[in-house]
């Protein structure tokens, strides 16, 4: 096989597997929205009667509490966990690809106890 058909097969692939996802998506979507208005429908039943959960010969529904954070003030929750010493409350990443590439290019390595994982991949574009 040349490296052309193999570009070409790629791309045809890659083409399909777009225009499947696409059309699953589509045809996913009334069905998503049909749920998402069962759900609201249900938790307002919930919040009339002042239930939890309801068991039937179909299923359970149940109510549960979806909480999520972010940080609204970084120096403010920081100082906070250093005066008060909850490091438990602080997530500890990687730093983001683009702030490593910046520190290695000013330090000529990676800052200590960073573990980086670098491999040649393949990228295929389209001819104009």
């Amino acid at each position: 096989m040349k490296i052309s058909e193999a570009i070409e097969i790629y791309i045809k692939l890659r083409d399909k597997k777009a225009q499947l996802k696409s059309d699953y998506e589509a045809l996913a979507a009334p069905i998503t929205d049909k749920l998402d208005k069962l759900e609201a429908k249900l938790l307002d039943m919930f919040n009339k009667t002042g239930s939890e959960s309801s068991k039937t010969e179909f299923g359970t529904a149940y109510v549960t509490t979806r909480a999520t954070a972010s940080v609204a003030d970084r120096e403010v929750f920081l100082d906070y966990v250093k005066a008060n010493e909850e490091w438990d409350l602080v997530t500890l990443r990687a730093p983001l690809k683009e702030s490593l590439d910046q520190f290695r290019l000013l330090h000529g390595d990676i800052p200590p106890g960073i573990s980086l994982r670098e491999e040649r991949v393949v990228n295929v574009r389209r001819s104009a």
